[in-house]
């Protein structure tokens, strides 16, 4: 058999037909390691794939939760000067700019602002000025009432890690319904929300009953939700 001659048409000596045989034991293992090789990329890809699925769903997972430890953190900031201002003036601050006596020219994220004001009043000159990093505006609105302490004239809101104002309410507000306007949803239909007090899931009465609730929206930047970040459970 010659190089010319791949199908076998020589003559069928024993030489020539054990040559034909390793030929095309040759081309079947040829075909099969090619075969089984394209199997093995198909499912290398798909394990790759999986992984990354997976990379994502937990890196997402560690975002969200660096969010709420960082909102968390927030909160327990506000909550240890809302303590030292009690310590100055007998009580928690107002949840009502009215009670203030600062003008605004809407009616929105009104108990975040109040309490803001109120831990930088030009009346509190002792108080601990709260970082610029954890301040918003998400309303952009402002005042002619000179109340700053340092002539800031927008009404600012303390705000979570996913940018939304943290609503405050104190308990002889409880019941009733606060406006707030959010920085950042993910539902354009989300963007105003009507926010309350909440009440204990084990006992059914408003929680922190003697005190007040500081409220993030949480995660899904909704509020009233069971990812709220909260000063209670």
């Amino acid at each position: 058999m010659s190089e010319s001659d791949p199908v076998g048409t020589m003559a069928a000596t024993p030489e020539n037909e054990t040559r034909r045989r390793s030929r095309r034991r040759k081309l079947v293992f040829t075909c099969v390691v090619a075969g089984f090789t394209l199997i093995e990329i198909l499912a290398v890809l798909a394990i790759l794939g999986l992984l990354m699925s997976m990379a994502v769903f937990f890196f997402g997972k560690q975002t969200e939760r660096a969010h709420v430890t960082k909102t968390d953190s927030t909160i327990k900031i506000l909550e240890g000067l809302i303590t030292s201002y009690q310590g100055k003036k007998g009580g928690p601050p107002f949840d009502s700019l009215a009670k203030l006596k600062i003008r605004s020219n809407n009616d929105a994220n009104e108990g975040a602002e109040a309490l803001y004001a109120a831990l930088h009043s030009k009346d509190y000159p002792e108080g601990t000025s709260i970082a610029e990093e954890l301040l918003g505006n998400s309303d952009n609105d402002d005042t002619p009432t000179t109340y700053h302490r340092n002539g800031v004239t927008a009404l600012l809101e303390v705000k979570d890690s996913w940018g939304n104002p943290i609503a405050y309410i104190r308990p002889e507000s409880y019941g009733k319904q606060f406006r707030y306007v959010m920085a950042e949803t993910d539902d354009p239909n989300d963007m105003e929300q009507a926010v309350s007090a909440q009440k204990s899931k084990v006992t059914g009465v408003w929680a922190n009953a003697d005190s007040y609730q500081l409220i993030s929206a949480g995660p899904d930047q909704k509020f009233g939700t069971d990812d709220d970040v909260k000063n209670f459970k």
